[in-house]
């Protein structure tokens, strides 16, 4: 299971970070994202708790996102 960032909105879009590694995350800087409306596994990426997720949605400068729980993803990263 991993945790994908979504928007609240009422029709949902996915948050396209780029990452090639775990550690990338902390390179992270606000707006650096990409939204789209379709869910694709292949370049969304999970993450594999909320607080990984939750981190990311902060260094990205998210006020408000969903989490949603999801087999499937082809990458998903984790900070331990």
């Amino acid at each position: 299971m991993a945790y994908l960032l979504a928007t609240t909105d009422l029709h949902v879009r996915w948050y396209v970070v780029r990452l090639k590694y775990p550690d990338d995350i902390l390179d992270l800087q606000e707006g650096q994202f990409e939204l789209i409306d379709h869910l694709d596994l292949r370049i969304v990426p999970g993450f594999g708790n909320k607080d990984t997720a939750k981190r990311v949605a902060k260094a990205l400068g998210l006020k408000v996102w969903r989490y949603v729980k999801i087999d499937g993803p082809q990458t998903t990263f984790t900070l331990e």
